[in-house]
């Protein structure tokens, strides 16, 4: 309430007339001003008032122009914006463009693929049906080799079987011919020793045909006649020996031949 008289005590803005004609007339006017100065504390509350309001004009003038240098700013950034937006407005309908250009194209490129994928799909449905019945046949034939092939295995067992006992009667037989071999060189030998009996026989017939007749003589030389016999008793008992020797010989002989003729008549039933 007090602040309230105050400004109630503040005097005019405008002078009166009366004032202002008794200040044109004195001298003294020349150092007065027309209004009043207010007194005491109504003169510190104008200049207190007065600061505010420069400070509050200022402020406010420098915020009008943060702001409109602020405004501008946004403004120019916004048309930056707006500009690059537009650009990349136009970029994407051309991508856009290009890509609906592409799609179109790569649509009638993937029909195009799809219908020479099912021809192709078709071909090889075709060509695995061929293959399917050649299979078969392969498989037919491969069990018809296979129940051949289970018998020639069989034969083949037999033959090794038969073949493993030729192997065995071949080494036999050639045992067989060596000692055959052997017995027949013994043999000639024995023949060979036979013969030379034989040629003693003849001297001893000879020799017996000359005891003959030195008996029809009358010859006295019994001595000579007894040795003499000895000598073929001697002769005669080698011949037997060389002759039982001959007959062993040709009955192992014999015998060879008969085990080689068995075993080489063996291969030929096998």
């Amino acid at each position: 309430m007090a602040d309230k008289n105050d400004l109630d005590d503040i005097p005019p803005m405008v002078p009166e007339i009366d004032d202002v004609n008794a200040h044109r007339n004195g001298r003294r006017a020349q150092g007065q001003e027309i209004v009043a100065p207010p007194h005491g504390k109504h003169q510190a509350y104008r200049s207190n008032v007065s600061g505010w309001m420069r400070l509050s004009i200022l402020f406010l003038s420098f915020s009008f122009l943060g702001s409109a240098y602020l405004g501008y700013l946004a403004y120019s950034e916004a048309l930056t914006e707006r500009e690059a937006a537009l650009m990349r407005i136009a970029d994407l309908e051309r991508r856009l463009s290009f890509a609906g250009d592409n799609a179109e194209e790569s649509n009638l490129n993937l029909n195009e693929r799809i219908d020479f994928n099912f021809s192709e799909i078709d071909k090889l449905w075709a060509a695995r049906r061929v293959i399917n019945v050649a299979l078969e046949d392969i498989q037919g034939g491969v069990a018809r080799t296979e129940l051949v092939n289970s018998g020639q295995d069989e034969s083949l067992t037999d033959l090794n079987k038969k073949l493993a006992g030729t192997s065995e009667l071949i080494v036999n037989l050639e045992m067989s011919l060596n000692s055959a071999e052997v017995d027949l060189a013994e043999t000639v030998l024995v023949v060979e020793s036979l013969e030379e009996s034989v040629n003693s026989l003849a001297s001893l017939r000879s020799d017996l045909e000359s005891i003959r007749q030195s008996l029809n003589s009358g010859d006295s030389t019994v001595l000579g006649l007894v040795g003499r016999l000895e000598y073929m008793e001697e002769s005669m008992e080698s011949i037997n020996a060389h002759r039982l020797q001959v007959n062993e010989s040709l009955y192992r002989l014999q015998e060879r031949l008969e085990l080689i003729q068995r075993s080489a008549s063996v291969p030929a039933g096998i």
